[in-house]
């Protein structure tokens, strides 16, 4: 049963270039992960690669990470947020700004926080300066492994010290391991491992806090890769992405039916109790929120 007066809040966690069979194929490699999946929701889709149902033009990105975290982030495809590789040329974030961006502005109270190990996420305008705490990371410059576990420090620091009522949290080192040898290797299994242990930690944070706090996790990817390693074309391996959705009230083992990136920002939003106006042009929705126990007596 969940508290109807509880302080709606979010956490979203980006793992950049997880692929989904690597994560599912074991348990432990993942052992947080898994446990969410199991008490929780989650579902896999593709990217949209020329695909007419998404639009005229929205799968003409490459599955790189400038476009998927743009689309995450935004609620909306490259043929409205305008990144289609990660040179960012043509994103329109002022029409189509972050998830945390829209909240801090539909409702100023609201404590928005975002941290990151890729620096491009705010160097590039990604993540907004409406959002209330931004750190970055050089992840490129100082390691992922290093910058991961600096980002998960600061993020666990907001979620034991301070109040934040919306936090995306980015980790990229299973990209990068992918890139240096491939999504099969043992290198990428330390990596999701690594990552899995830094999530474990926000949620005992998020665990230990105190009542009247009702929070829900999201954990997505932006893209795959080849099992040589590497990304930004049109395989399966590439294009397929999942959610992870968890939420009091949620049964466990929770199927969902193709949960896209687009999807991210309209949950948060709809989470938070922010109506979505039409005039923002979102494409993604809501994911559906858990469905109450229906009493025999009722």
């Amino acid at each position: 049963m969940t508290d109807s007066s509880a302080r709606a809040k979010v956490l979203v966690v980006g793992m950049d270039g997880l692929r989904h069979d690597r994560l599912i194929r074991s348990h432990a490699t993942a052992p947080v992960l898994h446990g969410l999946m199991a008490t929780g929701a989650h579902g896999t889709s593709m990217l949209p690669y020329g695909r007419a149902e998404d639009g005229p033009s929205a799968g003409t990105a490459y599955t790189d990470s400038g476009p998927g975290w743009s689309s995450v982030l935004t609620g909306v495809w490259p043929d409205r947020h305008g990144v289609t590789g990660n040179d960012f040329l043509g994103a329109d974030y002022t029409r189509y700004p972050d998830f945390l961006s829209r909240a801090a502005t539909a409702r100023p109270g609201l404590r928005t926080a975002a941290v990151v190990s890729w620096p491009e996420l705010l160097d590039r305008g990604v993540l907004g300066p409406a959002i209330g705490r931004r750190v970055r990371y050089d992840g490129e410059s100082d390691g992922y492994e290093t910058t991961d576990h600096l980002v998960a420090d600061t993020a666990a620091h907001w979620l034991t010290e301070d109040d934040p009522d919306v936090v995306f949290v980015y980790f990229g080192a299973t990209d990068e391991a992918g890139h240096a040898t491939g999504p099969l290797s043992p290198a990428y299994d330390r990596a999701l491992l690594a990552q899995d242990a830094h999530l474990g930690r926000l949620l005992e944070a998020i665990d230990a806090r105190r009542a009247h706090e009702h929070w829900t996790v999201l954990v997505t990817t932006d893209h795959g890769h080849l099992d040589t390693g590497g990304h930004g074309g049109d395989s399966r391996a590439e294009r397929e992405v999942f959610v992870i959705l968890s939420e009091p009230g949620m049964p466990g083992g929770t199927r969902l039916d193709t949960p896209r990136l687009i999807d991210i920002a309209p949950t948060v939003l709809d989470r938070l109790g922010i109506p979505v106006d039409p005039a923002w042009g979102l494409r993604g929705r809501a994911l559906p929120r858990p469905t109450p126990p229906t009493s025999e007596w009722s």
